[in-house]
């Protein structure tokens, strides 16, 4: 034990002297204490129960709490002064010996910490490992429990009982069993037990710390560590070699082990040196060893004076969004972003009349309260959600869903018709939105940017030719354009955390009810008032048709259909869709009568039918199991499949590449994939292409209903 400490004691002073000796430059400048709260438990390592070797036990565990500070010393290093309070204890019972004992433990500790820099260097990781070697100072309070609460002492027998009298009083035949009341009342050192003396309840330790702190934010850190204190005493259990027969001790010292989970605070002071040293400053030279961006902006934290701006907003080189109207409303958030410079606006941006903001300015100033006309007046209170997107009063308390992002393929104005939308409405997510002069057909409503975006990549991939991503104004009157570097942003940072790419080829089927069809322009609110989930799109013939409903199963479909006959639409019929494309009834498996006309219901269509090529290379006799559909098969490239954070200069060629599915799989990894394709000839062209950005161990991937193979397991299927 001697040459350990010995030991312990060199490595001790040999970091430190590295320290000394390591860039101090930053805490001359900025200082950055830490400062944190943790619980944990305390486990004795002595004489009594013979260190646990044989088996841990859970009796020697107690509750403890420490409070801690650090700081900075270098890139590598940092000092931290800790206190600590608990308890240790042990109970040994066996048939030669009975002992326990419970001491209370104060301590104070000067740690020196090493977090393996630069071994993890670059971003800040989520999770950085630690070492730690120090000093300790410790008080122990020793107590055993050998009475009961009514003072009786307790007598422990041959066969393992507690009796009230020793095994061989005279009396023993009316001993009466007793039971231990865990209450350690007696003074350890009082007894004297082994001519101790009053020895000093004070002593010192060398304690190694192992553990890891996960970076919560910026400034809040989840620390998990083990302490293992080397003493230099034998008396914390008050069993030593001073002792004789069943309390004779060995010359090992007792030590103890703080197992703890912290939560620590970066109080971040800073102070100068008279030189005009200000905050910035200080961050630039943090910014040297702390890369991390949790507003995901591309500005660092340390070098961020917007840190927590939103995803969607564009921001300067400091951090902060972007308002290139200057009209004190930051673009993201801006429904009126080209305002003239000296207009009166309103919170949103939006340009208000000088008498409009007259009237504002008395209702603010006045405090009489004569200016509110309170009986008529009713105010609806905004809520803000964590991007600061403003949530409309219905949805603040989670009434219903809030959808703040639209994926939109194409949208007109009332008098201007589009043609050719006809071919969507095979999609789920189809849906025709009038919002004042406009309508827009969009491919599904998103409650992030994030979702948005991933759901205008997978349509893209798709072959759906995706116009614009909008956003509810504060009004839900109409939809804001987001700006194509917003899409760019949100793009790169999906593929940096994996997010989901809906897969719209999945097989399903779609049922709708067509209301009607005309050829002229016509006042839906008029012709269809008691519909409200109404969808039209104007085909190759000119003619815009209207459906109504979204069906999984053609008897739901039918069933709103009566419905609405009975309503007075007693033109409507049924439409089925398959894979985003229009069938027929017959086709989509519906049970029909006896009387149904298939040629009749072909004649309702509005794309021309297209036979279903087999776009299959595998193989030269095209001898597939006849249960895959080939003409559903696409073709992908795996790229690449990472566990945790995917490196930054991937995310680069991930971005130049484009058009990047991730795909979480059962195993907690990513993997991306490429666009899809229609042959394996196109996707062995993407593999050559994408070489050429340096990505090996490309492979071919076959997409079939959703799911993702390799050439040898798709094979297998075919077979």
């Amino acid at each position: 034990m001697i040459s350990i400490k010995k030991y312990i004691g060199i490595l001790f002073i040999s970091l430190l002297t590295t320290v000394s000796y390591s860039q101090m430059d930053t805490l001359q400048s900025v200082l950055k204490p830490r400062i944190g709260i943790g619980t944990g438990i305390l486990t004795y390592y002595g004489e009594i129960q013979n260190y646990q070797i044989g088996g841990f036990s859970p009796t020697v565990n107690r509750v403890a709490a420490s409070i801690y500070i650090n700081a900075p010393l270098s890139k590598s290093f940092n000092i931290e002064f800790s206190t600590m309070y608990g308890k240790i204890g042990a109970n040994e019972r066996n048939l030669t010996r009975n002992l326990n004992f419970e001491s209370r433990i104060r301590s104070g500790t000067i740690m020196l910490n090493y977090n393996f820099y630069p071994l993890f260097n670059g971003i800040r990781p989520k999770f950085t490992p630690l070492l730690g070697v120090g000093f300790t100072s410790f008080e122990f309070l020793s107590k055993t429990d050998l009475y009961d609460a009514n003072g009786n002492m307790y007598y422990y027998w041959n066969d393992g009982s507690i009796m009230s009298l020793p095994q061989s009083d005279p009396n023993a035949s009316t001993a009466v069993p007793m039971y231990r009341d865990y209450v350690y009342e007696t003074d350890l050192r009082e007894q004297n037990f082994d001519s101790l003396g009053k020895y000093r309840e004070q002593s010192f330790a060398i304690p190694i710390t192992i553990g890891g702190e996960w970076h919560l934010t910026p400034r809040f850190d989840f620390r998990f560590s083990t302490t293992l204190n080397y003493t230099f005493t034998d008396l914390i259990d008050n069993i030593s070699p001073a002792g004789t027969g069943v309390r004779k001790g060995d010359d090992k010292k007792d030590y103890y082990m703080y197992t703890s989970a912290s939560l620590s605070y970066d109080l971040r002071f800073n102070f100068g040196n008279g030189d005009g040293y200000n905050d910035f400053d200080g961050q630039i030279e943090n910014a040297e060893f702390d890369n991390s961006d949790i507003d995901q902006d591309g500005v660092i934290d340390a070098l961020d004076y917007c840190p927590k701006s939103p995803l969607e907003a564009i921001v300067d080189e400091f951090g902060c969004p972007i308002d290139s109207d200057q009209d004190g409303v930051a673009d993201y958030f801006d429904e009126e972003p080209e305002t003239p410079i000296g207009n009166y606006i309103d919170q949103y941006g939006v340009t208000i009349t000088e008498e409009e903001f007259r009237n504002r300015a008395a209702l603010f100033n006045d405090s009489t309260g004569l200016l509110h006309p309170f009986d008529d007046d009713i105010k609806e209170v905004g809520f803000r959600d964590s991007e600061g997107r403003l949530i409309p009063a219905k949805h603040a308390h989670g009434d219903t869903e809030l959808k703040s992002y639209v994926v939109i393929i194409g949208k007109e104005h009332k008098s201007i018709s589009a043609n050719e939308l006809h071919k969507y409405l095979g999609y789920n997510e189809f849906q025709t939105i009038e919002k004042g002069d406009t309508i827009y057909y969009v491919l599904g409503e998103y409650q992030t940017i994030e979702e948005a975006v991933a759901a205008m990549t997978g349509l893209e991939n798709n072959g759906v030719n995706v116009e614009v991503i909008g956003k509810t104004n504060h009004n839900g009157s109409e939809y804001m354009d987001i700006d194509d570097k917003v899409i760019e942003k949100v793009e790169k940072v999906n593929i940096e955390t994996g997010q989901e790419v809906p897969t719209f080829n999945k097989p399903e089927q779609v049922f709708r009810v067509q209301v009607g069809a005309f050829k002229n322009k016509i006042d839906v609110n008029k012709i269809f008032p008691n519909i409200s989930s109404l969808v039209y799109a104007t085909g190759q013939d000119g003619i815009t048709r209207y459906y109504t409903g979204n069906y999984d199963n053609y008897d739901d479909a039918e069933a709103y259909r009566k419905t609405l006959a009975k309503d007075g639409y007693n033109n409507s019929f049924v439409v089925a869709y398959e894979d985003q494309e229009r069938v027929t009834l017959k086709e989509a498996g519906v049970s029909l009568p006896s009387n149904y006309d298939e040629d009749k219901e072909l004649n309702t269509f509005v794309e021309p039918r297209e036979d279903n090529p087999d776009n299959s290379t595998i193989g030269t006799n095209n001898t597939n199991n006849s249960s895959i559909d080939m003409s559903k098969v696409k073709y992908r490239v795996l790229l690449g499949k990472f566990d945790g954070a995917i490196p930054v200069e991937t995310i680069d060629i991930y971005m130049s590449i484009g058009g990047i599915r991730p795909v979480k799989n059962d195993d907690g990894t990513t993997s991306y994939y490429s666009r899809n394709v229609e042959t394996e000839s196109d996707a062995e062209n993407l593999i050559s292409d994408y070489k050429t950005y340096g990505i090996s161990d490309l492979k071919m991937i076959f997409e079939y209903n959703g799911e993702y193979y390799t050439k040898e397991d798709f094979l297998k299927l075919t077979k």
